[in-house]
């Protein structure tokens, strides 16, 4: 054989066995790495759809998490977002059994009531967040008594300030529309009680199904001319749409109230509001006593988190309204 010849089959040969190194070096890699996480407590979050109130939630649950030393340098941290559809978010509480975590955390009522039979069924603990009504949900058996697997915070809010609010910025409110998605039981729940307060005030409420983002505009448009404002509470499909509702009810010169800061900040007028960041703080919280050895069926739901009113005075001037002596305090954005 030619010199060359055997100078270019060596240089192959030394070429393949190069890359086979190259390739088996990177595979015990990815196994050990792979291992590593497995190895690690596995933690699974899921949020039944993207909106800056429920984001803000999940901030301070991470932050609190991170700083309690279950950031994910210690833990193996996975999060999912159903974006909406309740069928992405079973995919997603199926994906999440199959993982066996030490802990579930469910950011929404839908997505809390899906992974509910997982953490019965597995025994896992799941603390859920951002939930109005844990009892009407079927949860946890009692407002003071949590489930033997679950428990977590509401940030349900006494019908009276609400409607304190609205009537300070409205003296003669007498015709309120509601925006609701009527699938999420957080928000019947909450009206039905709030209608009841609201009747006896002399306040009658006007409804309109938000059953999707994309009615938004066509069900506050419905509304107009039939009633004094609009509000819509802890509703998700609502709050993940607020813009559209905000413009179109500004065009006629109708005040909207709602729940959460955020939906103040994109064009609401005013909102009785929590603080969503602390929420999460206190979310977290309880799932680093849970990691720690505590029991969910010995954490009580945790319902009082501070609150603010909140008021976009850009909304205030458009509207030619004047922020209510009646109101102490306010936050203006």
């Amino acid at each position: 054989m030619p010199m060359t010849m055997k100078l270019k089959h060596i240089f192959i040969s030394s070429f393949l066995l190069a890359g086979g190194l190259v390739y088996f070096f990177n595979q015990q890699t990815k196994h050990s790495v792979s291992i590593q996480e497995k190895e690690l407590p596995i933690i699974v979050i899921t949020q039944i759809i993207e909106h800056h109130t429920l984001d803000t939630v999940r901030e301070g649950l991470m932050a609190e998490l991170k700083e309690q030393g279950f950031g994910k340098e210690s833990t193996n941290i996975i999060y999912e977002n159903a974006h909406g559809n309740v069928a992405t978010a079973t995919q997603i509480g199926n994906k999440f059994a199959s993982l066996h975590p030490k802990i579930m955390i469910a950011l929404s009522t839908q997505s809390a009531q899906i992974l509910l039979p997982i953490a019965t069924n597995g025994q896992i603990p799941l603390v859920f967040t951002a939930v109005t009504n844990p009892v009407a949900a079927k949860l946890v058996p009692s407002k003071t008594v949590p489930g033997k697997f679950t428990t977590g915070v509401s940030d349900f809010m006494s019908p009276e300030p609400q409607l304190e609010m609205m009537r300070a910025f409205i003296p003669k409110l007498t015709k309120l529309g509601v925006l609701h998605n009527p699938a999420e039981i957080n928000s019947v729940s909450f009206l039905k009680e709030m209608e009841n307060v609201a009747k006896s005030q002399g306040i009658e409420f006007v409804y309109a199904a938000v059953n999707s983002t994309s009615e938004a505009t066509s069900a506050t448009t419905s509304l107009i001319g039939k009633v004094d404002a609009i509000y819509f509470p802890n509703d998700n499909t609502a709050m993940a749409a607020v813009g559209a509702i905000a413009t179109e009810a500004l065009k006629h010169k109708i005040p909207v109230f709602a729940n959460d800061s955020a939906s103040v900040e994109r064009g609401v007028l005013a909102a009785v509001a929590y603080d969503r960041f602390a929420m999460g703080r206190k979310t977290g919280e309880i799932v680093v006593a849970i990691l720690r050895g505590q029991k969910p069926q010995d954490i009580p739901v945790l319902y009082d988190t501070p609150s603010e009113v909140v008021v976009n005075e850009k909304t205030l001037k458009s509207l030619n309204l004047k922020l209510p002596e009646a109101l102490k305090t306010i936050r203006k954005i």
